[in-house]
């Protein structure tokens, strides 16, 4: 089982005044009254530039093929860096101060030691590194994380801490796990192509592996030919019977890192290290981990710790492989960058911000379904625009939690605090209020627990 291990903090709890009300089912985003499916987008003209000055009449958003009402819309520009100062010019006192100071960032970079080469995890560690000895600002704080949980270092601006984790860094694939030893010899990234029906000629491969082992009549009987296909799906389907865990490891332990960040100070970046992973049929993970991100403003990015492959078919593989590392960046407003070799570059690639992003919102009709739902994001007219988003979302139908479960609540700096009600209550909270009248959804429904009360949040919702 992984696991990715946190440091936690003591907190000196309060008390803040509680009241019950009516059940509100979580929602996907941060809503007022309804549940609310929200969209980073960039869009890019026909010459690949960034396009501003867009307004929510301009998108169209397809919901499983049906059109839905933009009900929230925002342009977010980042700040702008400014001109250099030209070579022997003088800043005076006034300039100096309108130059604004750089928004502090909160940067969680994950490493997936769990399915990445000894060379992946050595060059994304490299670039790190580099990161963080030549190009760190002073007010960003930067933490490590790995899908195995060996390595963990809690957010900090101390480079020598930073520089000590990141060398302990090593692949840690899983133990007492292997392919098949029968005829054909299988790996867990071509079981998972064989089992998804990802690639006909992968397929095709190992039926021909299969043949060649089994059929060894001349010439070989087309039935025991025919007879392959099921050999290589039965021994596909019990080779990734015995991986499937370590994907829903990944993302599991990258939605803790998510929450994790999300308590964090400041603009909030996730960056993985990643030759990709299967995710097919775990859409109700991906779509959470992706609604948590947006929830919290944090911008997912990804580079393909496996650098340049030149071979057609380990290209296709690692292809397939990052599907959701590729709809992650796009859905956050990030980037997925691969086939270089230039980790370092690629890394600060993805650490800058786009110049122009639009934030979209809708409410899905009716009541939650849970179902996968397939979202495409477009121009009206096209006019030669190409809009990057999320390529969809999982509405899930909230479950009824006991009594006992952990209670965690949201102070007014968006900090999640630990804490349990009194023995006996087992009331969830599933939304805050502050002095204002303002209502936000919770993440996730939560035993309601007490956060520090004073000059933080009003209420809690509860059920």
């Amino acid at each position: 089982m992984c696991c990715v291990l946190l440091p936690t903090r003591a907190q000196a709890p309060e008390e803040v005044r509680i009241r019950s009300g009516a059940w509100f089912p979580p929602s996907l985003v941060i809503s007022t009254d309804a549940n609310l499916v929200e969209l980073v987008a960039t869009v890019r003209d026909r010459h690949g530039h960034l396009a501003g000055g867009l307004q929510a009449a301009d998108f169209e958003v397809l919901d499983n093929n049906q059109p839905r009402e933009i009900t929230f819309f925002s342009e977010q520009r980042a700040q702008p860096a400014g001109p250099a100062p030209a070579a022997g010019a003088k800043h005076s006192a006034a300039a100096t101060l309108q130059a604004p100071p750089p928004e502090p960032r909160s940067i969680a970079l994950f490493f997936d030691d769990a399915h990445a080469s000894m060379l992946g995890v050595r060059m994304s560690a490299e670039a790190a590194e580099r990161l963080v000895a030549n190009n760190l600002p002073p007010s960003d704080n930067v933490g490590i994380f790995t899908a195995s949980g060996t390595v963990s270092l809690d957010f900090t601006s101390d480079r020598k801490l930073l520089l000590a984790a990141l060398a302990r860094l090593q692949p840690h694939p899983p133990e007492g796990v292997h392919s098949t030893t029968m005829c054909p010899t299988l790996g867990p990234s071509e079981a998972y192509i064989i089992v998804r029906h990802l690639d006909i000629a992968i397929e095709d491969a190992a039926v021909g592996e299969a043949v060649g082992c089994n059929c060894l009549q001349q010439p070989p009987d087309p039935a025991c030919i025919f007879d392959q296909r099921g050999v290589v799906q039965s021994a596909a389907q019990s080779v990734w019977q015995q991986y499937e865990y370590q994907s829903t490891n990944a993302l599991d332990a990258l939605l803790i890192v998510v929450r994790h960040l999300a308590a964090a100070p400041g603009k909030r970046v996730l960056v993985q290290f990643s030759p990709g992973f299967p995710t097919g049929g775990m859409e109700e993970r991906t779509s959470a981990l992706t609604d948590a991100a947006l929830r919290a403003n944090i911008g997912i990015s990804a580079v393909n710790s496996e650098g340049l492959v030149t071979d057609r078919t380990e290209a296709r593989k690692l292809f397939l492989l990052a599907e959701f590392m590729a709809a992650a960046s796009k859905s956050t407003g990030g980037q997925y960058l691969h086939d270089t070799n230039d980790w370092a570059g690629s890394l600060r690639a993805v650490m800058a911000v786009p110049e122009v992003s639009y934030v979209l919102g809708f409410s899905p009709p009716g009541k939650p379904d849970g179902k996968y739902h397939l979202l495409k994001t477009r121009i009206r007219g096209n006019r030669g625009y190409r809009v990057e988003s999320r390529p969809g979302y999982y509405l899930r139908v909230p479950s009824t939690p006991g009594n006992g479960d952990r209670a965690i609540g949201v102070d007014r700096d968006g900090a999640r605090r630990p804490g349990l009600l009194s023995k006996g209550h087992g009331q969830m909270a599933v939304g805050r209020e502050d002095r204002n009248g303002a209502r936000a959804v919770l993440p996730d429904p939560v035993e309601v627990a007490l956060v520090e009360g004073r000059d933080h949040l009003k209420t809690f919702w509860l059920f």
